[in-house]
């Protein structure tokens, strides 16, 4: 088989896949990742889209988050496989035919649950059916009518899925301990962690969210992280996998 590249979006720097790079590397995948600062290489030769996290909402008028957009669109007309987390989620509900909307702030550790349909998802069936897990939004994505929802909790549909090839996550199943001590450090001192935005920590640190329940809620969350970010990085692949097989 050809090399299996994947496009992935990163809209900030600080805010990376985290643990499922190394999991999708290891599945065989070869990850290009882009900034969309800058403008973003057509998806023609790639095997599927990955599009992360950042600090702007999906509704605002600026570059970078029509540029990420605009990659989805290019992944949809070529019937490429598409993980959108958080901010990418959102913007990949808008293409689909879903919306966006102002929701509560949801920041730090939260409880989700799954649904029914969870247990046969190759990305999320190997969960629990309640978990802890990151959070950090304050829009959510109501995903289209045709879309099959995964997890949810009392403030939003937290993941979902459309056919076999997409996926969307309102939470945030990429964030290893390492980053959230990161921004416990910061809100403790936030002249105290380089590689980490100010605008970052003080998004937690102003809405309530404390370095101590960051440190603790990270650790619990752990060990289903961990199984969560394997299983994304390996069913994203093997979603790749089939897409390339299909198309050739």
């Amino acid at each position: 088989m050809d090399e299996l590249r994947i496009l992935v979006v990163q809209n900030d720097a600080d805010k990376s896949l985290g643990r499922i790079a190394e999991h999708l590397e290891a599945a065989g995948a070869t990850l290009d990742v882009r900034s969309p600062t800058t403008t973003l290489p057509s998806l023609r030769g790639y095997a599927g889209l990955v599009v992360l996290p950042g600090l702007a909402d999906p509704v605002d008028d600026d570059a970078p988050v029509h540029e990420a957009r605009a990659a989805i669109v290019d992944a949809l007309g070529r019937d490429l496989p598409i993980l959108g987390l958080c901010l990418g989620g959102q913007l990949l509900a808008q293409v689909i035919g879903g919306s966006v909307y102002r929701c509560e702030n949801e920041l730090g550790y939260h409880e989700v649950e799954t649904t029914a349909a969870a247990a046969d998802d190759p990305l999320v069936g190997g969960v629990p059916e309640r978990f802890l897990t990151f959070h950090a939004h304050r829009y959510a994505f109501a995903p289209p009518a045709d879309a099959v929802v995964l997890l949810q909790n009392d403030v939003c549909v937290q993941a979902f899925r459309v056919e076999d090839r997409i996926w969307g996550f309102q939470c945030h199943p990429e964030i290893p301990i390492a980053w959230a001590d990161g921004i416990a450090a910061a809100i403790d001192d936030p002249a105290s962690v380089a590689g980490l935005a100010a605008s970052t920590a003080s998004f937690f640190g102003s809405n309530g969210v404390t370095a101590e329940a960051l440190r603790a809620e990270s650790r619990r969350a752990a060990p289903v992280a961990a199984v969560l970010a394997h299983d994304i990085g390996t069913g994203f692949v093997a979603a790749c996998v089939a897409a390339t097989r299909q198309s050739a």
